[in-house]
């Protein structure tokens, strides 16, 4: 299926940390976009400012849609060559389950009923790395698309890890049932690095690691990712062909917490940075081996290095007064 950049690109929460970025993205690269907002009013005029009035202008129009409320959910997504699912709930605290499995299904029923060529549901390696234990890979073998976690494992599941996991197989389950659009569904680590708006659960972390709120620096690795790859994988996912029907981690490297520190550290003294620099107990262990191959052969992703992320979105923050 050739790529139509004449053809209206629906996305969903473009306030959001993700959305706002994914958005951007569009923009920047000719697509026309209707981005869904709670509310038009109080969000018009800080995403023209985060974006750029000229960028704006003829190309991005802002409706009003809620996950829970099925009508808007199809309002927004009508005449829409593309939809681009990014909002969910990012917490680990209360429900996440019923409005990112609500809020998937409403976007699927839309996509179906309007003619939709392709639709990018954004997930989560939370749908991946938590099998049950005897369905986890043996090392030396990765963890990759073929995964997913399991609800109903014994060892049990939080809130997040199932509404991102239920959500992406129903989103699969409709596709499969009614077929004539194609899915691409984007399953990322933990995203940092800076991006036009949004204060959500990544911000937060950056916020705590250099605010004072820490003392000591905590040891382990995690899985990261830029928020700025994750965008340009939602529209590289619209624009290959080979991308269609297929699922995507969005994985750059296992980084240790030390040398993120490290790279924060640097800001010390610099508008009330306060990165701890004294090591915690413990070791750099943690984080699942995971296979990126795929983001890079297919989506063509090349990432940002990790410092790279780390001080950009440093320096963001810093220059907002953020911090």
């Amino acid at each position: 299926m050739t790529v139509d950049k004449q053809g209206l690109v629906v996305i969903t929460g473009v306030t959001g940390y993700l959305g706002s970025q994914t958005c951007l993205t569009f923009l920047q690269n000719g697509y026309t976009v209707r981005g869904t907002v709670r509310s038009v009013s109080s969000s018009e005029a800080k995403i023209h400012a985060a974006f750029g009035q000229e960028l704006c202008a003829n190309n991005l129009t802002l409706v009003e849609a809620d996950l829970h409320d099925d009508a808007s959910i199809s309002t927004a997504c009508a005449g829409a060559t593309y939809v681009i699912l990014t909002a969910s709930p990012f917490h680990f605290g209360g429900d996440c389950v019923t409005p990112a499995v609500a809020g998937t299904t409403a976007v699927m029923k839309a996509c179906h009923t309007h003619g939709v060529q392709k639709c990018v549901l954004t997930s989560s390696c939370a749908a991946v790395l938590a099998p049950a234990k005897e369905d986890a890979p043996v090392p030396p073998a990765l963890y990759d698309e073929s995964c997913w976690s399991n609800p109903d494992r014994p060892e049990g599941l939080n809130d997040y890890m199932k509404s991102k996991t239920l959500a992406e197989k129903v989103a699969w389950e409709y596709q499969e049932a009614n077929p004539g659009f194609d899915l691409v569904t984007i399953c990322p680590t933990f995203i940092m690095g800076p991006s036009p708006l949004g204060d959500g659960t990544s911000i937060q972390w950056l916020k705590k690691a250099m605010d004072g709120s820490k003392t000591k620096v905590p040891r382990g690795r995690s899985g990261f990712v830029d928020v700025r790859d994750v965008a340009l994988a939602h529209l590289n996912a619209i624009e290959i062909p080979d991308a269609a029907n297929k699922r995507f981690i969005l994985y750059n490297e296992k980084g240790k917490l030390p040398d993120v520190y490290g790279w924060l550290a640097k800001f010390n003294g610099e508008r009330g940075a306060k990165v701890p620099t004294t090591l915690g107990k413990g070791e750099d262990t943690g984080g699942d081996p995971v296979d990126n191959t795929r983001s890079k052969e297919v989506l063509k992703i090349d990432y940002t290095p990790l410092e790279k992320t780390f001080t950009d979105h440093a320096e963001q923050l810093l220059s907002r007064g953020a911090i």
